[in-house]
């Protein structure tokens, strides 16, 4: 399966100890070279010629060869534990996990990924016997998810001996060094010392190995990893190039199938699993939504929904504007970061309930489930929008803050949550005008709500996003009285809204109407505006209270809200929620997610379709600004992001069928909602695009075509005066 040979390069490292004798100038290590001095020449009696002057010649300077870009490989990251090896905690380094597939010896190897490193941290670490004075020689093989070679912020560490990793690429490289163990020393550690940002790491076949003896390395390859039975993948969404499931089922040949929504066979093969930890490569998939079943040799089956998309590098790149809702006080989000960057998501929103952080006045110890979770998101480069909730015992009967005591102390624990805590921006209290989180004290009414603003903005650092409003639905008139009657625009930095009214959840293209209305309403009541953030909108899939959508409209609905939102000038959108609160398929509050909650056998939450949309939507975007709507016939939507020489457009239709037809200097790709890719060549300088209620994406130049230049008729010129400019065809 992986056991076929494949060409491995080398890098010779000298690795100094502590005790060698290196200088070191400059931040490099300068080698003293023992130079042999010749001896003098003997002066001859007999007189020399002067010898003719020749001219040098310059030699030719040889290339440097550029690399070859290499693909990455086809292995996935599984949860489980390295035996014999301490790993860091997540909240430390995001991701340290045995990865199954193309390993360097083997079937897996050590994986570590870490998109924010705050200090250096040793990711692996064990301890090895050694013999005083002994001199080892250490190799090991490393590679990290880049098509070229790139220098990786990381060494291994062998007791105080440094061995660089270079320049490396996706293809596994061996360093080398030597090891001498300093007297007195009865063991020492290995350590994979982490320094800043790694994609992918990769570790594998370590060997120190003192002359004619044993390696002393245990566990060298990573073969012997503890893990559950069942799907192992640490997410769900994969990368089409290289998608493959990790698993640990029993020996043998494994039959694996992959089906579409309607029950199609997408895919299907046979893979030999071996004792332990396994990868099966779903060769033959393309971007798309499905299901994956595993039958092993003694017919024990495990199936789970996956989603596969086609994006580059080693993740999905983040999209700072996109966020989901999480709840990490339930079981069910330990480890949620692993599935918020799987989809590309730049930051969550989560509440931090002030009752379970301070329960002696001043005095904030955040609770397990927050410091735990919060801190895994930032290890995955996943920011926290904070929502300040709600009331505490301590002050005003655990009502929402009135007195001027409780407001201040309302304040001072906003200032404490971005004091600990990674936050994109603080939300002052949830759905304050809904009397479900507000039964008392000063009431709903918008001037009880401005000194919770005012009160967080004069206690958090400027550089800390304030955002008010917050309000169960857009409630115009609640917000009109806000801007009216308080001071609030000029103590916050953004607007906030969950537009759950029956307009905007019946179609989403109406929510159109509910940021130009929240702006006049702003430059109405105050002479300004504020950015605003759209914290808070979903659609439910269980139909208990009748308002159900279907798997593919949660999906469609979100594509065109998020869609509709960024090219109104919203600067951020969360979706709620980002996992099912239930396992009932029916129960309303409980399946808004994208994500189903973890299944037995499966090693992390499984996506829905709107995952899939999700993620399909970020990596079609790529980060492009939403630059404008085009005008092609009422009931028809299609947004540009970016530039028109390489924009993406999202479009769709509320009238059934139609078509749109864009200029376009060369081909179109659209990539529909089911992920299926088709090229459109353009005709006479345009492209013509079918289109249903399900979005598509279009990428390519979509610029003018050039107008051809006309072949001049050829005919006698006369001799032109030399005064004269000659005449020339127009361009």
């Amino acid at each position: 399966m992986f056991a076929r040979q494949r060409d491995k390069k080398k890098i010779a490292i000298i690795a100094a100890s502590a005790v060698g004798a290196v200088a070191v100038l400059g931040g490099g290590t300068a080698l003293a070279l023992n130079l042999t001095q010749q001896p003098a020449p003997v002066a001859s009696e007999t007189p020399t010629a002067t010898p003719t002057a020749t001219k040098t010649p310059t030699p030719t300077p040889t290339p440097t060869p550029t690399p070859e870009p290499v693909e990455l490989p086809v292995s996935v990251p599984v949860e489980g534990a390295l035996n014999g090896w301490q790993g860091a905690g997540s909240a430390q380094i995001a991701d340290v996990w045995p990865q199954a597939g193309d390993a360097a010896s083997g079937e897996t190897s050590a994986y570590i990924d870490a998109p924010v490193v705050d200090a250096p941290v040793a990711a692996l670490t064990a301890t090895v016997a050694v013999q005083a004075g002994t001199t080892y020689d250490f190799s090991a093989q490393v590679r990290q998810m880049a098509t070229l070679p790139e220098p990786v912020s990381a060494a291994i560490l062998i007791g105080e001996t440094r061995i660089e990793l270079g320049e490396i690429d996706a293809s596994w490289t061996e360093v080398e060094g030597e090891y001498t163990a300093p007297e007195g020393a009865g063991e020492t550690t290995i350590a994979i010392q982490i320094e800043g940002p790694v994609s992918g790491l990769g570790i594998d076949d370590l060997s120190l190995t003192p002359q004619g003896g044993e390696n002393v390395v245990p566990n060298p390859s990573f073969e012997e990893v503890t893990s559950d039975w069942g799907i192992l993948n640490n997410a769900l969404i994969l990368r089409e190039k290289s998608a493959a499931l990790g698993v640990k089922m029993g020996a043998g040949d494994a039959r694996w199938q992959v089906t579409r929504a309607d029950g199609s066979v997408a895919a299907e093969g046979t893979a030999p699993l071996r004792d332990g930890v396994s990868a099966i490569p779903l060769e033959g998939v393309t971007q798309g939504y499905y299901r994956v079943s595993v039958t092993d040799a003694s017919g024990q089956s495990v199936a789970t929904p996956v989603a596969v998309v086609d994006f580059e590098g080693a993740r999905i790149a983040p999209d700072e504007r996109i966020g989901a809702i999480t709840h990490v006080d339930q079981s069910w989000y330990v480890d949620a970061a692993d599935v918020l960057q799987s989809v590309g998501f730049g930051s969550a929103r989560n509440d931090v309930l002030w009752e379970q952080n301070e329960r002696t006045p001043g005095v904030y110890e955040f609770s397990g489930h927050y410091t735990s979770e919060f801190d895994k998101m930032h290890a995955h480069g996943i920011g926290l929008l904070g929502i300040v909730n709600y009331g505490n015992p301590l002050y005003d009967g655990g009502n929402p803050p009135s007195s001027p005591g409780a407001v201040e102390a309302y304040g001072n624990y906003a200032a404490a949550i971005a004091q600990r805590f990674d936050v994109v921006g603080l939300e002052v209290f949830n759905e304050f005008n809904h009397e479900r989180f507000n039964t008392g004290g000063c009431g709903t009414a918008p001037t009880c709500y401005f000194p919770l603003v005012q009160s967080v903005q004069a206690k958090v650092d400027d550089s800390i996003p304030v955002i008010a409003g917050s309000t169960a639905n857009y409630d115009a008139e609640w917000f009109r009285r806000l801007w009216a009657e308080t001071d609030t625009l000029a103590h916050a930095d953004a607007m906030s809204f969950h537009p759950y009214n029956p307009s905007y959840y019946q179609q989403p293209e109406n929510l159109t109407g509910a940021f130009a209305d929240a702006r006049e309403n702003m430059q109405a009541g105050a002479g300004g505006e504020l950015p605003i953030w759209l914290t808070e909108f979903g659609w439910t899939t269980g139909n208990e209270l009748g308002q159900a959508r279907s798997l593919e409209a949660q999906a469609q609905n979100l594509v065109a809200a998020e869609a509709v939102s960024l090219a109104n000038g919203v600067e951020k959108y969360y979706w709620y929620d980002l996992i099912d609160d239930s396992t009932d398929g029916n129960n309303h509050e409980g399946n808004f997610g994208m994500f189903y909650q973890e299944a037995a056998s499966v090693a992390t939450a499984a996506p829905k379709p709107a995952a899939f949309a999700q993620a399909l939507f970020i990596d079609q975007l790529g980060g492009r600004e939403a630059t404008a709507r085009d005008d092609i016939g009422s009931g028809n939507h299609s947004y540009l992001f970016g530039e028109e020489s390489d924009g993406v457009r999202v479009a769709w239709t509320l009238n059934g069928q139609a078509s749109a037809e864009y200029e376009a200097s060369g081909p179109i790709t659209m990539t529909d909602m089911s992920g299926a890719v088709t090229t459109l060549e353009p005709e006479n300088g345009t492209v013509t695009v079918p289109l249903t209620g399900s979005a598509v994406f279009l990428a390519g130049d979509f610029s003018p075509a050039d107008e051809p230049t006309p072949t001049p008729t050829a005919s006698p010129t006369a001799t032109p005066d030399p005064t004269e400019t000659p005449a020339r065809p127009e361009d």
